[in-house]
């Protein structure tokens, strides 16, 4: 296969008064590349009510029958959008509209003709974000069920144990962990408090109310009979033995009941639509838990190369990093009971984000019916014979290594599940150096980790002067240093794969200004044609770099043309005195007291 150079077209949200009308709609923008020297073009949608357009499928017909080519770029809160799918959200309305919306840009995508859907891989609060976020705690598992629900299906282990009322029911590992004193965390970013803390503080309480009891008790008897109503030593140490018997009698029956206590607490509360600080980990925590008892490969391989790309960034080896920030493995695995790999977060959240956006585009393999298990986004794809993309999205200033799956090797693992599990190529990922760079991630190493194979799976790549204070989207000048670096930089990608067996697109995303694409397309062809060539980056000709020999870069040429544009930087600066006469001698001796004799003997006649 090859690459194919294209363009975006820009949005009407950041476009001057008057181009306005150039971007109104994705018929308009499609016909941006028309006057830029390509035959694709990158849409930008900037809200599903574009799909509403009035005869939109014919005019992108006749977009098609022009010669031009298209893929769209989903919403984003860079284009502007308030609502976007949250594809990695484990509550229940972001889940839901996140599906919904999922399914309905496929299918506008498809109707229109659209050869890829870009979208960015998510753009959720980062998780340690979310212990200042109020969120609602109505809480759903990978499938978009109930997060109850999942606690009692797929905790349901061998077994039974007796409830309060001594009545039998099946044990639950999910709730036995949970409950566990190692998992305190849960209780106090979820509840504000260690629920074994507070059974000890009960039990105390409960000592020391049954003494009183006791000790008022016997008191009344004496003085009944006695009129005396000091205790004897003896009778102390009695009531100090009865209500040690009653304590011992009563501990565990009293335990019992605080746990049902806050069990039931727990699960009303994942099914509230209460707001909560940060309810959403609650639900990482027990699926990261859930993945590991199930040795899931997705949990595996994106733990595995996140360790790896942290040890090349930081020039370590694997085991040197583990050691150096003191994690440790449970039994031979990853696992979020170990504190210190818990809170390096960046290690095993991408694989739990990257496992609800499975369930997405898996809903078929739910345990139990879920309302989209009829909305398969992987049918509608096959259908409308178009590609999904994931693309790194961008990181606000403070949020630099916060997101929750922003890596190409850590899409690679997800996309190559969906693949296979479709039996055909219907995902992909989109490279943005400008996007990863935002991110604060490490090029080189972001790049190296990436298996052998996957640059296969680089289907779109967004190109641009690689900046990491984006978005910038600024032009690539002829023979730049950054041409350079880009050319470096895919060559690596190619050697993996990136357009090998697949077309590739290479997008330059435009940024403003009156001229915002400058010389880049010209500078992409460059890349292109020697990546084509397969030129090692050592041996670029003169004419990457905007020299050559003969023709049209040739030194001959460019000399020339700055001898004739010498004076241009003088143009507005030098002001003539008035004129004597001129290489005419006509307008000389027009002027009063010139004579031809006198005119004969200037100077510059």
């Amino acid at each position: 296969m090859s690459y194919t150079v294209a363009v975006s077209a820009g949005i009407m949200g950041a476009a001057q008064q008057e181009e306005k009308m150039q971007y109104s709609g994705l018929y308009r923008k499609a016909n941006y590349a028309l006057t830029k020297g390509v035959n694709f073009v990158q849409i930008d949608l900037e809200s599903i009510s574009e799909f509403q357009e009035a005869h939109l499928e014919e005019n992108m017909k006749k977009v098609r029958e022009l010669g031009i080519k298209y893929g769209l770029h989903s919403e984003t809160p860079a284009f502007g959008a308030r609502e976007f799918p949250h594809l990695d959200s484990a509550i229940d309305v972001e889940y839901r509209r996140g599906h919904e919306r999922l399914n309905i840009i496929i299918d506008g995508a498809g109707k229109i003709g659209t050869i890829y859907m870009l979208m960015h891989s998510s753009e959720s609060t980062p998780f340690i974000f979310l212990t200042k976020e109020f969120q609602p705690s109505e809480l759903v598992d990978i499938w978009g069920r109930p997060f109850d629900q999942f606690i009692d299906e797929i905790g349901k282990t061998e077994g039974t144990e007796l409830d309060p009322e001594g009545n039998p029911r099946p044990k639950n590992w999910i709730l036995d962990w949970i409950w566990d004193e190692k998992q305190k965390y849960i209780w106090k970013e979820f509840i504000g408090q260690d629920p074994h803390q507070s059974i000890v503080l009960s039990k105390k309480e409960r000592l020391l109310s049954l003494k009183q009891q006791y000790r008022e008790n016997t008191v009344g008897a004496k003085f009944r009979e006695t009129k005396m109503g000091q205790l004897t030593p003896e009778e102390e140490k009695g009531i100090e033995d009865i209500t040690k018997v009653i304590k011992a009698s009563t501990e565990h029956e009293l335990e019992i009941q605080l746990k049902e206590h806050f069990m039931r607490e727990f699960k009303e509360r994942i099914r509230s639509r209460m707001l909560h600080y940060g309810p959403e980990r609650i639900a990482y925590y027990i699926i990261a838990k859930w993945m590991e008892k199930e040795n899931d490969t997705l949990w595996n391989n994106i733990i595995d190369i996140t360790v790896k790309y942290y040890a090349k960034r930081d020039k370590m080896e694997e085991e040197e990093w583990i050691h150096s920030h003191e994690i440790k493995k449970v039994n031979g695995k990853w696992s979020i009971e170990d504190e210190h790999f818990r809170n390096y977060y960046q290690l095993w959240v991408p694989a739990v984000s990257a496992k609800y956006m499975w369930g997405h585009m898996m809903p078929e393999t739910s345990p139990t019916e879920t309302p989209y298990k009829h909305m398969d986004p992987k049918q509608l794809l096959m259908k409308n014979k178009l590609f999904y993309v994931l693309e790194t999205p961008m990181a606000s200033p403070g949020m630099e290594d916060l997101l929750r799956f922003p890596q190409p090797a850590q899409m690679y693992y997800l996309i190559k599940e969906i693949n296979e599990s479709a039996g055909q190529e219907i995902m992909g990922i989109a490279v943005d150096i400008e996007h990863m760079l935002m991110d604060g991630l490490n090029i080189e190493a972001a790049f190296d980790i990436l298996p052998e194979d996957g640059g296969k799976l680089i289907r779109v790549v967004h190109t641009g002067w690689p900046s990491p204070l984006g978005p910038a989207h600024l032009p690539i000048p002829i023979g730049s240093d950054q041409q350079r670096y880009l050319y470096e930089t895919y060559y690596k990608l190619r050697h993996k794969g990136m357009g090998l067996h697949e077309e590739c697109y290479i997008v330059f995303e435009r940024g403003g200004g009156q001229d915002p694409i400058q010389q880049s397309v010209l500078a992409i062809r460059m890349i292109v044609e020697e990546l084509e060539k397969n030129t090692s980056p050592e041996h670029l000709p003169l004419k990457f770099y905007g020299v050559s020999p003969e023709g049209f870069l040739s030194e001959q040429r460019q000399r020339a043309m700055v001898f004739e544009h010498r004076y241009d930087p003088l143009r507005g600066l030098v002001i003539a005195s008035e004129e004597e006469h001129t290489f005419l001698g006509k307008s000389a001796l027009e002027k009063p007291g010139m004579s031809p004799e006198k005119w004969k003997k200037e100077e510059l006649r």
